[in-house]
């Protein structure tokens, strides 16, 4: 295979070096961004496969070889393998902790990544730092996404498409986006989305390496489906209204008023005309993209529009559930508005398009391009401290270890201990933890 360049380049060790420390200490300062978001009494909880999933089957098998094994038809593998680290490395007191700080470290390692491949598209250092602070900053985040692996899978659907146009320019940096976009397969199969990527200047064997990540992750998930089907619990008639409405609810509306209260309460004070509201600086964005950008910067908005989309609709058929026939909402209904984690990644390529817009048509009007990156910091600012997330109300993880430590001090004939996770109807009666390793050493 060859590159355009790079290969002949001498390699620099202090350069190397040099690079290797300020991309660590990007993702470290990015993580602890995203982890502020986090409010303090969520820090602490177990959140759905986290704890009944990937931690429960990472205690009962402490080797490595089955972080490919597949669940609820597909394969985990990144969440799979954090579970084991944190069975590995910390103690049994920190496990919600260490498990929410890992994902918002994965968070960040993702922002870098489209920080890294978005050159690629510009040499613009505020478009690409735009994009990239999407991943830690875009508003439904905090809600369910953010600091869990259960959801870890949105950061990467949203990264998939930075690599897939991301040109290898050495032998590193193609085996850089080869594994990155395995890892991204192997985690998450609606990755499947952007197949349609590949034939994109398909004789470019720079982008080659990205492009057999995915579909050799993606082969294996194919494989782990057929021989571990997904579940289909009963689920409500879909709405072909209910999900367009949906996606105007779930991106545009939810990035601009940034939470599910403030929408019901539009919603309710002005109709449909709140949502239109929301989404008319998307619609410029769109607008001026299309009417002052290069063939390129087109091709990019089409993708975005695709991206978020895509993602949404097909949540909706696979997971379409009474609470999403918005279509059939009346007064009363609109009051148990909610927005999920199905809101995340939809919300994410939505908002790139407004740093795309601001580097269109730069000269001579500029006040377009102004307006638009003023409102994306605008967005990304104003929602940082989410209101409520899902795990606000716990069950706090360090308190539920300390209730079972002391339950098998008192009955040594007990073997195991139960803690609770959130939400309340996951794991029944909680996650079981040996009263051996509980128990103060004699």
């Amino acid at each position: 295979m060859k590159f355009q360049m790079g290969l002949l380049r001498p390699f620099d060790l202090r350069t190397s070096l040099r690079r290797a420390w300020l991309v660590a200490l990007a993702i470290l300062m990015l993580s602890l961004v995203a982890f502020g978001r986090i409010p303090a009494s969520a820090r602490g909880v177990l959140w759905a496969e986290d704890g009944g999933i990937f931690l429960r089957d990472a205690m009962a098998r402490r080797g490595l070889l089955d972080i490919t094994a597949p669940y609820d038809g597909y394969l985990h593998l990144i969440p799979r393998l954090a579970a084991k680290i944190v069975v590995r490395f910390f103690g049994v007191d920190d496990y919600a902790l260490a498990m929410n700080f890992l994902g918002c470290l994965v968070a960040a390692t993702v922002a870098v990544a489209v920080f890294y491949c978005s050159k690629e598209l510009t040499s613009n250092l505020y478009a690409r730092l735009a994009w990239a602070s999407i991943t830690v900053l875009v508003a439904p985040a905090p809600l369910e996404t953010l600091g869990n692996f259960a959801n870890i899978h949105s950061y990467f659907l949203w990264l998939t498409p930075w690599l897939l146009l991301k040109r290898a320019s050495s032998r590193t940096s193609a085996a850089l986006l080869f594994l990155a976009a395995l890892a991204v397969s192997l985690t998450e199969i609606v990755a499947v989305l952007f197949l349609p990527l590949l034939a994109f200047q398909i004789r470019d064997r720079t982008l080659w390496p990205a492009r057999f990540g995915l579909a050799a992750g993606l082969t294996f998930q194919a494989i782990a489906t057929v021989a571990s089907p997904r579940s289909h619990p009963e689920s409500f008639p879909l709405s072909f209204p209910s999900v367009i409405i949906g996606w105007f609810l779930n991106s545009p509306a939810a990035l601009v008023y940034g939470n599910s209260a403030t929408i019901i309460s539009s919603i309710q004070h002005h109709g449909a005309w709140a949502v239109v509201v929301a989404t008319a600086p998307f619609a410029f964005a769109v607008g001026f993209v299309f009417w002052k950008g290069s063939r390129q910067q087109k091709a990019l908005g089409i993708l975005f529009l695709y991206a978020s989309a895509g993602v949404w609709i097909m949540t909706q058929f696979v997971n379409f559930q009474e609470y999403f026939d918005y279509a059939a909402f009346d007064a009363e209904r609109w009051k148990t508005f909610f927005l999920s984690r199905y809101s995340t990644v939809p919300s994410m390529f939505v908002l790139a398009l407004l740093p795309l817009g601001a580097l269109c048509g730069r000269d001579p009007i500029r006040w377009p391009g102004v307006t638009l990156l003023t409102g994306f910091v605008l967005l990304q600012l104003v929602y940082f401290f989410p209101q409520n997330t899902a795990r606000n109300d716990g069950p706090d993880w360090q308190t539920g270890v300390r209730a079972a430590r002391q339950e098998c001090t008192n009955d040594p004939a007990l073997q195991n201990a139960f803690v609770d996770i959130a939400p309340d109807d996951w794991l029944k009666g909680g996650l079981a933890l040996k009263c051996a390793e509980l128990r103060p050493s004699p």
